[in-house]
Parts: structure tokens; sequence; C-alpha cells
């Protein structure tokens, strides 16, 4: 990586800690969190494909689901294609914390965009658009 990359991770996670309150119920590990978005964006999903989603293994995803259907922020329902098998669904106190999360963090970008002049505004969509794709989202 390179030193601009692993400043823009510095900068996204300082970002990201001014945002979470110590007492915020967030999930406390990425894992958690990367599985309680997916779960929000793509969900109900089977277990499999919430591991796909995360790039990691079932056993990972089972231990991460566990962890959040703990703190109440997703649920496992029947999956009526398969008696035996299960789908991870958001429950709506996930998606309130999911939503107000999203809110805080567009809320913080238009803060940091506002003084910024509309061509370079528009060059950061732009770059950020191909960083996405690049990154396959």
């Amino acid at each position: 990586m390179t030193a601009h990359g692993r400043r823009l991770v510095r900068e996204i996670e300082a970002l990201a800690r001014r945002l979470t309150p110590t007492d915020d119920p967030v999930p406390a590990t990425t894992p958690q969190k990367v599985a309680l978005t997916a779960v929000a964006d793509w969900g109900p999903l089977r277990l499999g494909a919430l591991a796909d989603h995360m790039g990691t293994t079932d056993a990972t995803a089972s231990r991460t689901v566990d962890a959040l259907v703990a703190t109440g922020l997703v649920e496992r329902l029947e999956d009526a294609d398969d008696r035996r098998a299960v789908r991870i669904a958001v429950t709506p106190e996930g998606r309130r914390l999911i939503d107000r999360r999203r809110a805080e963090l567009a809320k913080a970008l238009e803060r940091g965009l506002r003084d910024l002049p509309a061509d370079d505004r528009d060059r950061l969509v732009g770059l950020l658009e191909r960083l996405n794709a690049g990154l396959g989202t």
C-alpha cells in the first residue's frame, strides 16, 4: 500500500472513531460491522451468502451472527425454500442503527466537503466512483 493509501485508511479510521460514541451499541469488531451492513443492504441472507459478502468462512460468519443476535441487531429467520436452513435478517433496531450511523457519516462528510470548490467536489466524487469500481463494490 502506498503512503497515500495508508493515510486514507488512517483518516477513515479516525473519522469512524469520532463518529462512534463510547456507549454506542455499534458492533465492536470489523466483521460484525461488515456483517450488519451486508444483512441490512442485501438481506435476509443465508449464512454462506453472508460469509461471501464478508469475505470470510462460514464458521467466522456464524460466530459473528451469534454476537449480533445477542445484541438484538440481527435475527435468524426460517428459510421458506429450505426448512433446514436459516436466513439472517436485520432487526428494526439494527436498521435504525445503520440509518443513524449513515446519517452521521453523511453530516460529517458534508462538513468536510462544504468548503471545497465545486470542481474539487466533482473530481472527488469521480475518484471515489473509480475507487469503488476498483474495489468491486
